[in-house]
């Protein structure tokens, strides 16, 4: 018998041929080196393309890593006070050693969700100029393109972007308490605090 072909080795590998065909090919095998180094060379190979035996993780520890990775969707409605570091209205900054200087301008520093946001609240009372700064505590990055939305009661709402310093500035603000929103567009999350007064 001349030596067996790929094709007929696969089948005798993969079970597909007659009882007396897998008698004859085996025959051969026993008495053929050549068709028998073929023969292992199938049956290994073959073997290996099997189902595979890996199962799925039980769902619990799906559903744990899940978790871990997730981010939590921010609440819109969710507010944290704000933390007042320096309002000069309550404590006058110094007038840099000049004697009968009164200071113009109201400068504050807050301290809300992460973030310090510095004021400074000039001009008349009905014609306000407010330029501000948003450091983040956690990060060396400053925030640019947040928006920031000011709101006077009885007025329009007025908005500002912060640039690459992360300033911002609004001016003709009329009198009135200012109720102040920031959005942190690049963090899903929103920075809410009111500053009362002038």
């Amino acid at each position: 018998m001349r030596h067996v072909d790929a094709a007929a080795i696969i089948d005798l590998v993969e079970q597909r041929l007659t009882a007396s065909e897998r008698e004859m090919y085996h025959q051969h095998l026993s008495e053929c080196r050549e068709c028998a180094a073929e023969y292992d060379y199938w049956w290994t190979f073959l073997s290996g393309l099997g189902p595979s035996q890996l199962k799925d993780a039980p769902e619990d520890v799906i559903d744990d890593c899940i978790t871990i990775f997730e981010k939590p969707n921010p609440s819109p409605n969710t507010f944290q006070k704000a933390r007042i570091l320096l309002d000069s209205f309550i404590e006058p900054l110094p007038a840099m050693g000049l004697r009968g200087t009164i200071v113009a301008a109201r400068q504050l520093v807050l301290r809300v969700d992460g973030l310090d946001i510095h004021l400074r609240i000039s001009g008349k009372e009905s014609n306000r100029t407010i330029q501000g700064q948003l450091l983040p505590l956690t990060r060396t990055a400053l925030i640019d393109g947040a928006q920031v939305e000011l709101r006077v009661e009885g007025q329009p709402a007025q908005f500002a972007f912060t640039d690459a310093l992360g300033e911002f500035r609004f001016n003709d603000v009329p009198a009135g308490s200012c109720s102040f929103a920031i959005d942190l567009l690049s963090e899903g999350r929103t920075a809410h605090f009111l500053v009362q007064g002038g």
